[in-house]
């Protein structure tokens, strides 16, 4: 259970205040700073509507909730947020801007009953901010701190997130993570094709989350059911976040499949099954998924190659009518989705090119370029 947050017996408070778009060691080290000076920090997240953050699709609720969660185990840091929408525009708000840094002071402070005269220290990079804060608040201590020590930033993450990948919070690097899918049918090479793209750009690669599911229960493609499909939309789902998530994502993540694919088979093998509720329901189970997860680029596998008898897939699918009936099944889903400015299409060779050497040099390229990167 989450505790709610407090500084208790402060005789002296850091504040440290700023858009957070997105929070990097810049900023940490101020705040690691201010913690050593002072008995705890105030640290707040500032912005509106239409801001540099939210522009990029970094909101104040997120940059707010992904601040907090990087200070999650330290008690001397507290974070709140501050919505200037209804405040005047900078430079023309400052005295409700700072009623509302009073408000979380008194909702996360307590000041030592000892204390004749509680010390609170302000710490900001801008000097205008340091002349007015000193005439609003005489009794403030304002720190103008040198950002030239640390040089980073936010600009330059938001220009070149993956060049200064390192430098970004943890928590929001998951926002600016380049995620690509490969998609399509069964037996097209996408497994061998994300491992070896994975290997090529050093990057980490989720795997077909319903093999070990069904490895796991010893259940085969037409013996799933309803629930076995609500497991694998989520275990799906979490496995290729944790991945994002991890330290092994180095700004690039490569997914052999996602929800939209197992929503395609769902159809297949259930809708004619299944009551209209219960479709339904799973139909809400990946509407919920697919408007969770971020891509960009998908590459859709057109099914050119043979369908190869593993021992596991289902050869019912195996015929070519039935790939191609999947296949746009599963392209209609993305465009569903908004997704279709995301695809590229793999599987047109070109002269000389084998299948599987065209979705390789197709892929790499696609992919170096969108990481502004040769290969």
């Amino acid at each position: 259970m989450v505790k709610r947050k407090k500084l208790e017996n402060v005789t002296s408070l850091g504040i440290v205040f700023g858009t957070f778009a997105p929070l990097h060691v810049g900023h940490i080290d101020i705040i690691n700073q201010a913690k050593r000076h002072n008995d705890g920090v105030l640290t707040i997240v500032s912005g509106y509507d239409g801001d540099r953050g939210d522009l990029i699709g970094l909101s104040l609720r997120k940059r707010f909730r992904y601040t907090r969660e990087t200070f999650r185990y330290d008690d001397l840091v507290i974070v709140d947020k501050l919505d200037e929408n209804h405040i005047p525009a900078y430079p023309n708000g400052w005295v409700e801007w700072l009623a509302k840094i009073d408000e979380s002071i008194a909702q996360y402070v307590t000041f030592s009953g000892q204390a004749k005269q509680a010390k609170i220290v302000v710490y900001c990079g801008e000097t205008e901010y340091k002349v007015k804060i000193n005439e609003l608040r005489p009794d403030w201590e304002v720190v103008l701190v040198n950002r030239s020590l640390i040089k980073i930033s936010g600009t330059m993450i938001r220009n070149n997130p993956r060049a200064h990948w390192h430098q970004i919070a943890k928590p929001f690097r998951r926002f600016f993570s380049t995620n690509v899918l490969i998609a399509g049918s069964a037996s097209n090479g996408k497994t061998t094709l994300s491992r070896d793209l994975s290997r090529l750009f050093g990057c980490p690669w989720s795997p077909e989350y319903a093999r070990e599911y069904q490895e796991r229960y010893n259940v085969l493609d037409d013996e799933l059911d309803k629930n076995d499909y609500t497991y694998l939309f989520t275990g799906q789902f979490r496995q290729t976040s944790d991945l994002i998530d991890s330290p092994a994502n180095n700004g690039l993540i490569i997914a052999d499949t996602n929800s939209t694919i197992t929503m395609a088979y769902a159809e297949y093998y259930l809708k004619d099954s299944l009551s209209e509720e219960d479709f339904q329901a799973l139909t809400d189970v990946y509407q919920s998924m697919i408007e969770k997860e971020k891509w960009d680029k998908i590459f859709v596998v057109l099914p050119q190659s043979d369908y190869v008898d593993d021992g596991v897939r289902d050869m019912t699918m195996a015929d070519e009518e039935t790939r191609d009936a999947f296949t746009s099944l599963t392209i209609q889903l993305f465009e569903e989705a908004g997704l279709a400015d995301k695809i590229v299409y793999l599987g047109n060779p070109k002269p000389g090119q084998t299948f599987f050497e065209s979705l390789y040099e197709t892929a790499k390229i696609e992919i170096a370029n969108l990481l502004n990167q040769e290969v």
